[in-house]
């Protein structure tokens, strides 16, 4: 676990166990990979419940397009790898 870590600390998305700050929000690593993949894919998920549905580890993987737009909410931006990039090599 990492340092800046408490013990016990949940997954700002689902609330399954988190494994460290990921794309700039605490997550676990089933959300760390979800928000990867989402972004680097460039995919438009749709909801059919009028984005409205419950996120949390038992539900996390009906609704893409809910779980995704609960990882923006939750702060997960795509462009912070790209900033930790420069401000470690430039």
């Amino acid at each position: 676990m990492p340092s800046y870590m408490e013990d016990g600390q949940v997954c700002v998305v689902c609330g399954d166990v988190a494994t460290g700050l990921h794309y700039r929000a605490i997550t676990c690593e089933g959300c760390k990979g979800f928000f990867r993949r989402t972004s680097q894919r460039h995919i438009n998920y749709i909801c059919k419940a009028e984005e409205k549905c419950e996120i949390n580890k038992q539900t996390r993987n009906v609704c893409q397009r809910c779980r995704y737009l609960k990882c923006v909410e939750a702060g997960m931006s795509a462009d912070c790898k790209y900033i930790l990039f420069l401000l470690l090599f430039y």
